[in-house]
């Protein structure tokens, strides 16, 4: 399944709690009645982000069964295109986008009604591997190495995807390797139960440096608008 990432911000002379009511309340809707093949869609509104990073209202998740239904069959009609580009150019000021591939490292059960805030801590975090190594030697070391140490030394933990970047979409977007995705119980859990240990946070943030070369966390909340 293609998943395609949008890291969003708004239109100047908006404010962010405008952007929001503007996405929600009506760019939702359109955008669910003319993309015929998104498969799943979710809405991440922008809570935090970090400093001396770039900066976002929402973060965009919509997930194709292939290339070719983004490619070719992302809108419903011509019509319906110029409806969502219409809408689009209301409230976004400009977006970085990267086709990625997902790799669900640990699920919830559950995961909410659509469309309503999932009551979940979310960490959203772009990721730039380290100097010297491959995009392949990333991947391999993230998802085969990183990953049991992650299960093993974040408790709090609840749901964790890592989204390889395969390629950008946007010519000016900064370079990525991956993005991952960080779910917690709480901001509590996110706070107390983010590492098992001291022992744990330093066999973790070993790995980390072995590599990552960059790497921030904005923190948001989900909203699944559409599911398979």
């Amino acid at each position: 399944m293609l998943k395609m990432i949008f890291f969003c911000h708004r239109k100047d002379g908006i404010s962010h709690e405008e952007y929001q009511q503007m996405v929600l309340g009506s760019h939702v809707p359109i955008a669910l009645r003319h993309h015929p093949t998104m498969l799943k869609y979710v809405v991440n509104m922008i809570d935090h982000c970090p400093t001396d990073s770039p900066h976002y209202d929402s973060i965009a998740e919509l997930s194709f069964a292939n290339a070719k239904d983004f490619e070719n069959h992302l809108y419903d009609s011509d019509a319906g295109k110029v409806v969502v580009e219409k809408d689009v150019a209301r409230f976004m000021g400009g977006a970085a986008a990267y086709a990625t591939t997902e790799h669900v490292q640990k699920e919830l059960p559950q995961a909410g009604p659509l469309g309503s805030k999932h009551a979940v801590v979310k960490m959203i975090a772009p990721i730039v591997r380290r100097e010297g190594m491959s995009h392949d030697e990333f991947v391999d070391h993230w998802l085969n190495r990183h990953r049991p140490l992650a299960l093993k030394h974040h408790p709090g933990l609840i749901r964790y995807v890592a989204n390889v970047v395969d390629r950008s979409l946007s010519p000016d977007a900064p370079s990525l390797d991956g993005i991952g995705e960080l779910y917690f119980a709480s901001n509590e859990s996110l706070r107390t139960e983010i590492f098992d240990s001291p022992e744990g946070e330093r066999i973790i943030s070993e790995d980390i440096a072995r590599f990552i070369g960059r790497t921030n966390g904005y923190l948001a909340s989900e909203y699944i608008q559409k599911r398979p």
